[in-house]
């Protein structure tokens, strides 16, 4: 599928999604209710729910700053930051996330950063998060497991399927990194089925740069074995993201005036909610989110204040990254001497340029210190 296309579905997908859940609020009378609870929130509350997803992007950006510098690029903060808001944009208008992780190595090589060293940065932030997702996921449930219970019921395999999921991809993760020969023997099986079901038109390109995927991947990962520390610094910054963007739930909750449950378990349950749903393929898992959500804090929020409840969050949580990745890139290009439409234009051209070279980026070289 054509770059353009897949961000066309995307946004499609998007508008649908947001359609859906409207409709079903003005049939049940929500939408009502939700207005009249909005009008009633806490502002400071509010305010604590922007700053808690900027700092959702701040730990994003300063993670592969982080790693940048340990290998000798010195990029500037404000950098980092637009690559973080750039990534999370385009991230959440692609199915399955595809946009975002391209688009952040291409930024990345134009400030000096070579594309395989810029990949890896990306690469293992993406893990440490998923990682620290498992880890903190799994102590929250032990500790408030009957809380989980009661509000997850009879939906309880959706988050077992989404712990199978996760725990998958770091399986898949640590055998990139431990059995080089039996991946790429993997690849060529695949490669060899797609190219017959005709999945795959172009089996060499797409062998090579699968290959090249894996060789960076267990550079990083070598890197990380010989400096432990690094890597447990990286684990440090995905779990402050992670609490960071969980911590939004409690804000909204708060804001509403309500009391009954704390931090943790609210906290608790939106971890439960991301791992059930996030891996929808979805731009931004729409749909699977607003779902999950539903079933899992029905019990939690009251049933005037259910509706407003989603809106809110998930404003905070995802369509605040689309406003503001969009304000990014129109502010990124008036500055550059072009206006408000060649910004649009320009920048959406660039995304559909980068997810269509494979994974060739400018060599800048860069500057090493």
């Amino acid at each position: 599928m054509k770059p353009r296309l897949k961000r066309l579905l995307g946004l499609g997908l998007i508008l649908l999604t947001l359609v859906v859940v409207l409709i079903i609020g003005i049939s049940d009378n929500s939408l009502g209710k939700a207005w009249e609870a909005v009008k009633s929130l806490d502002v400071k509350w509010i305010l604590l729910c922007i700053l808690a997803y900027l700092t959702f992007v701040l730990m994003d950006s300063l993670a592969i700053m982080y790693y940048l510098r340990r290998q000798g690029y010195r990029i500037g903060f404000g950098s980092m930051y637009f690559n973080s808001v750039i990534g999370q944009y385009y991230s959440n208008i692609t199915p399955g996330a595809t946009g975002g992780q391209p688009m952040q190595v291409y930024y990345m090589a134009k400030a000096g950063v070579p594309g395989a060293v810029g990949t890896s940065a990306i690469v293992i932030r993406f893990f440490c998060f998923q990682f620290m997702l498992s880890v903190i996921g799994t102590v929250l449930w032990l500790i408030f497991k009957p809380f989980v219970d009661a509000n997850t019921g009879g939906n309880r395999w959706i988050l077992i399927m989404g712990y199978v999921y996760n725990i998958f991809m770091l399986a898949v993760g640590t055998v990139l990194s431990l059995y080089k020969p039996l991946i790429k023997k993997v690849i060529d099986w695949g490669i060899r089925i797609g190219t017959k079901f005709r999945w795959i038109k172009k089996p060499e390109e797409t062998e090579a740069r699968l290959f090249k995927s894996v060789d960076t991947y267990q550079a990083c990962l070598m890197y990380y074995r010989r400096k432990p520390l690094d890597l447990v610094v990286q684990m440090v910054f995905g779990g402050l993201q992670l609490l960071a963007v969980m911590s939004i739930i409690y804000c909204i909750y708060r804001g509403m005036g309500l009391r009954e449950y704390g931090y943790w378990h609210l906290v608790t349950m939106n971890v439960c909610e991301y791992i059930s749903a996030a891996h929808a393929p979805l731009p931004g898992a729409s749909g699977a989110q607003e779902g999950v959500f539903a079933m899992y804090f029905s019990q939690i929020f009251s049933e005037d204040t259910r509706f407003a409840a989603l809106l809110l969050w998930r404003f905070f949580t995802y369509y605040i990254s689309l406003i503001l990745g969009f304000v990014v890139i129109v502010a990124h290009g008036i500055r550059s001497g072009i206006g408000f439409r060649e910004s649009v234009r320009s920048g959406h051209e660039t995304a559909d340029a980068v997810m269509e070279s494979n994974g060739e980026y400018p060599e800048t070289g860069g500057e090493k210190t």
